[in-house]
């Protein structure tokens, strides 16, 4: 595994702040997360190497990036499977979803993986986890312990 030494950490306002100043230059919300999901993608083979990956997405952006991320890791060789915590709900994921040609587990049917990556919430989340989220959260088929946050 490689570390990541000398990435900016952003706090969720200030990466809330970084996509709005982008998408007001033009650029397009898909082509945000084809950005995101492919470097997500890119860092997860870089830090695992061939271990099989558990996605896990949720219903928003947060979640289109995994289903980009699944379809690039995929394209490069590795075993990777998704679990979603429901249907995507905006445009962008709902467009990174019919990108990926894999089957899309439920949470109950997932089995653990030795690579988890959280694509479940992210900064446009404002409200706080219901009681079947906190329940299934990083650990499919039962669930216990934290969700972290990216982007929205």
């Amino acid at each position: 595994m490689t570390p990541i030494e000398g990435q900016p950490i952003l706090t969720a306002a200030e990466m809330r702040a970084a996509e709005d100043a982008v998408i007001a230059t033009g650029v397009p919300v898909e082509t945000l997360m084809d950005r995101a999901g492919t470097a997500i993608a890119h860092a997860v083979r870089r830090l695992a190497g061939s271990n099989h990956v558990l996605i896990l997405c949720g219903p928003g952006n947060n979640g289109g990036d995994g289903y980009v991320a699944a379809r690039v890791l995929a394209d490069m060789g590795a075993t990777v499977r998704v679990a979603a915590l429901s249907e995507p709900k905006t445009h962008a994921a709902k467009s990174a979803r019919a990108g990926w040609s894999g089957p899309v587990e439920t949470f109950s049917e997932a089995k653990p993986a030795p690579v988890l990556l959280d694509a479940l919430f992210g900064t446009g989340l404002t409200r706080a986890l219901g009681v079947t989220e906190t329940q299934t959260q990083n650990s499919p088929g039962g669930g216990r312990g934290p969700v972290g946050q990216r982007h929205r």
